[in-house]
């Protein structure tokens, strides 16, 4: 699959002539980051930081989140944030997974009008001239709605491209209100993904008003080069040809079983270097105060780390649960990348999207731990004897700055909200 001529034909003409007009002195705009945490991991999130990282200087780049101790890994020094209560302390189900109690005991209208209001707050306060918003185009449990239907100014929903299929896209994204809401307030749907691995209107059989405002932008991610890889590998202390296995379950909520299956790998291989990091969100038992449970030289077990772009990039091995940042920080190095989703259906899209990588990157997934240690030992023979013959440096990985320009050009133009010039 591959980009359409439209497609290619817009993003060309809304690069031309950005560099000196963002740069013009014309007023600092302010650009207003929703970032979803309904999900399971720190995907959402991340994506917008890659982005804001290039926007925060011709604009003021605020987030308003759930996420907590994230927020201040990820947000780029130079923007602000602003904590909105989680859904996982406000609803009990939630709140029960890490076996504790709602900070509010309140109902899900309850919930959802404190975090409305907040919004509403922030929006008013901030007046930004343009809303980012990341997955789903109402938030989710619908916070949004109104302040899409009041708030003029530009609007942009920012899309891995693949979904969960077994989630109901049609009431989350595709059907009802979030539809007319991408119709009405959406003045461009941003398919943060390479269309040669996959074509987000095409796959989804979006409507042409719909389809007419989307851009495939390329992959989102931080760039990390090979100088940053070597230092990185130098600072782990890595002898020369030691093998790096960077293992992780993103967030970390349902990737319980992995972590524990990369310990277990780890004592039959004391010969390698391991860092596993579970993950801010993992409901396993280990409570310290510092951020490295484990420091063994060869083996450290992590709750989180600020650094973990840099692990996965300088990997020889990237263990994970497929999530989107993971795969593409290890793609920007020599990584062999093996992926354990914890959604098993084929339908959901750790597993689609590894499947739609695999024939350009030295990919292998698999639904079912119990071949972790096969295929880690045959991935290991491989590390040993070569580097990655694969396509990956063909894929296009400039999505964050090419969505900065795309709002820089549209904040400087006269496009008016809700529709594409």
């Amino acid at each position: 699959m591959g980009s359409t001529g439209d497609d290619r034909t817009n993003l060309r003409s809304l690069q031309e002539g950005v560099g000196e007009r963002s740069r013009s002195s014309d007023p600092q705009k302010r650009v207003l980051f929703y970032a979803f945490e309904g999900g399971t991991g720190l995907g959402h999130l991340r994506r917008l930081c890659a982005i804001a990282a290039h926007l925060q200087g011709p604009c003021a780049c605020l987030f308003v989140t759930g996420h907590r101790t994230a927020a201040h890994w990820f947000i780029p020094s130079g923007c602000e944030y602003v904590h909105l209560p989680s859904w996982d302390t406000l609803f009990a189900s939630k709140a029960t997974y890490w076996g504790r109690e709602p900070f509010w005991a309140c109902s899900r209208q309850e919930a959802l009008g404190l975090r409305t209001e907040i919004l509403r707050g922030i929006v008013r306060g901030f007046r930004p001239d343009a809303l980012v918003v990341d997955h789903l185009p109402l938030g989710a449990e619908g916070e949004l709605a109104d302040i899409l239907e009041s708030t003029p100014c530009r609007k942009y929903l920012v899309t891995r491209g693949v979904q969960n299929e077994t989630e109901d896209l049609q009431r989350l994204i595709f059907g009802g209100e979030a539809h007319a809401s991408l119709v009405k307030h959406y003045d461009r749907i941003l398919a943060a993904i390479d269309p040669r691995v996959f074509d987000f209107g095409h796959r989804y059989s979006l409507p042409p008003e719909v389809v007419g405002k989307v851009l495939h932008t390329g992959y989102v991610t931080e760039p990390i080069g090979p100088d940053v890889i070597v230092r990185t590998r130098a600072e782990r202390g890595l002898r020369p040809h030691a093998v790096w296995v960077v293992a992780s379950a993103g967030g970390g909520q349902r990737g319980e079983a992995l972590i524990k299956a990369c310990l277990a790998l780890a004592s039959q291989h004391e010969e390698i270097v391991f860092d596993i990091v579970m993950g801010p969100r993992s409901a396993l038992p280990w409570h310290r105060t510092t951020e490295t449970l484990v420091d063994e030289g060869a083996v450290r077990l992590h709750r989180e780390t600020g650094s973990m772009p840099l692990f996965n990039a300088s990997a020889d091995i990237v263990i994970s649960s497929g999530g989107y940042n993971t795969t593409l920080e290890a793609l920007q190095g020599n990584a062999r990348i093996l992926c354990f989703p914890y959604r098993t259906d084929e339908r959901d899209e750790q597993v689609q999207h590894a499947k739609y990588l695999k024939p350009f990157v030295d990919l292998e997934v698999s639904t079912d731990l119990g071949e972790l240690p096969a295929l880690f030992s045959h991935v290991l023979a491989r590390v040993r004897t070569s580097v990655p013959a694969d396509d990956r440096r063909l894929l296009d990985l400039r999505g964050a700055p090419r969505i900065a320009e795309i709002v820089l050009e549209d904040l400087a133009s006269a496009l008016q909200p809700g529709g594409v010039p």
